[in-house]
């Protein structure tokens, strides 16, 4: 998801003016946890990175998919003398990827799932056959409704984030499927913009805890999230913030359509994590227009609980662009914006 919004944003801007970010204000002064946080670095080792988007966090593991390495993936096992393994090639053959569109976790701790855009299907990577070399990722689910993202839930089932016709969410049952919400809208005015259309202006993260029963959608192009629980036949959502909405025009043609954004308003929350008990937002508030691709960066992290109170607000020493947590909430694992992107840590239970 990230690598689709940040092209979309790199390459359109139109004028507009500045406004204030409502309700952020308010948001921020809510947390009155506040912590500052110095990251270290994770290995000791040189490991090279070219453009990581994704990071996941299983079975004491580190994953990374990095956009422009020999491997797509990187694993890094902190359990073992942080051993790392390279793995995954792009192509269009069995166990090769064409377009990694996200990282999730899987109800066993022993694997992770990942979704491919462009092949419209959800494969698992088992932590064992990494360390064993072998190119065995086995297909969870195909999708047929041209999802932009897809995750496993507790039940079996599985849910997708895409441009639907009506709605946002599907939930993927066998031999059934279901339909729930539709994309945020400021006024009557903007729903009347067709939800296929209005959906490529919120784009954003999604990320469901290692339980499999709750997830959060957080959107990079504007200060908004939503907390869901996952039912057997259903997606209820259980808590809704939103401290501004993107600006944004829309252009559609007979074989097109896109919603290009106002360069110059902050990005919004540019990832999200979520363990069992929380829930962790990077914040950017940067502008495209002012600060380009380092709009996609941010030293701020907020941690909610599943029902939307304020936590702890933490505050990095370095722009961070990914991260994931530790199951035990008690360690941030993340992407640095240094001279090169640099894995690091940080340590919460200090």
């Amino acid at each position: 998801m990230k690598r689709i919004i940040y092209g979309l944003l790199l390459c359109l801007s139109f004028g507009g003016c500045k406004q204030e970010q409502d309700g952020f204000s308010a948001f921020d002064s809510s947390f009155r946890n506040v912590r500052k946080v110095i990251v270290d670095n994770c290995i000791k080792s040189d490991l090279l990175l070219g453009r990581p988007f994704f990071i996941e966090y299983a079975d004491s593991c580190v994953f990374i998919y990095d956009d422009l390495g020999d491997s797509l993936f990187v694993m890094v096992d902190l359990a073992e003398r942080n051993c790392v393994y390279r793995f995954g090639t792009r192509g269009q053959g069995n166990n090769e990827f064409l377009q990694v569109a996200s990282l999730h976790r899987m109800a066993s701790d022993s694997s992770i799932c990942t979704y491919d855009f462009y092949r419209h299907a959800l494969s698992r990577i088992d932590v064992r056959n990494v360390k064993q070399g072998i190119k065995d990722y086995v297909v969870l689910k195909k999708d047929s409704l041209n999802s932009i993202d897809m995750l496993p839930t507790k039940y079996g089932s599985f849910i997708g984030l895409g441009f639907y016709e009506n709605t946002m969410f599907s939930l993927l049952r066998e031999n059934l499927t279901d339909f729930f919400y539709e994309y945020p809208y400021r006024d009557s005015r903007e729903r009347r913009i067709s939800n296929r259309l209005r959906g490529m202006a919120y784009q954003g993260t999604l990320r469901s805890a290692p339980s499999l029963d709750k997830f959060v959608f957080a959107m990079n192009t504007s200060p908004i999230f939503m907390l869901y629980t996952i039912e057997k036949d259903k997606i209820v959502e259980q808590y809704r913030w939103i401290g501004s909405y993107p600006v944004y025009r829309t252009e559609e043609t007979e074989i097109s359509r896109s919603a290009p954004l106002d360069a110059s308003r902050p990005v919004g929350f540019i990832y999200a994590y979520a363990t069992d008990n929380y829930v962790y937002l990077l914040y950017s508030g940067k502008s495209m227009k002012d600060y380009q691709a380092d709009a996609f960066t941010g030293n701020v992290i907020y941690q909610v609980d599943w029902k939307g109170n304020p936590v702890r607000k933490y505050v990095s020493d370095k722009a961070l662009s990914t991260f994931c947590v530790s199951d035990s909430d008690e360690m941030i694992y993340a992407v640095a914006k240094d001279n090169e992107p640099t894995l690091v840590k940080i340590d919460l239970s200090k």
